[in-house]
């Protein structure tokens, strides 16, 4: 694959990937472009598996509305693998009230298995 279609696919997945997120898609549709059991979630002091990452996204969609901007976006990789780094920002309105706006740096590891999954999910904080 060539590393301009390699960009192009990966920035339409992580576009696409938080659409569905800020759209609070049914955790359905976001676990069915992961690895499922296989997928790891590194959260700053908060590592994750499967069923937790379940029980985040259902919390985030319940406690917050927000929205993911992306500032940065690579890629890497070949047709079998993926890496996709971006910087985020995401400004949140509290269920309860309030906002908050967090500045994570955003690492996708992404495996080809009829469809791009992702099976890697960290964030490091910038702030």
């Amino acid at each position: 694959m060539e590393e301009r279609e390699l960009t192009a696919q990966g920035e339409a997945f992580i576009r696409d990937w938080y659409g569905r997120i800020d759209a609070k898609a049914p955790f359905e549709e976001i676990a069915d472009r992961t690895t499922g059991e296989a997928l790891t979630v590194d959260f700053p002091g908060n590592p994750l598996d499967f069923a937790g990452f379940k029980c985040w996204y259902e919390g985030q969609c319940r406690d917050f509305t927000g929205k993911h901007n992306l500032h940065t976006i690579r890629v890497s990789g070949t047709d079998q693998k993926m890496e996709i780094f971006s910087e985020i920002t995401w400004e949140a309105n509290r269920a309860e009230g309030g906002t908050l706006t967090l500045y994570p740096n955003v690492t996708l590891r992404l495996v080809w298995d009829d469809g791009w999954k992702v099976s890697y999910y960290g964030c490091v904080d910038r702030q």
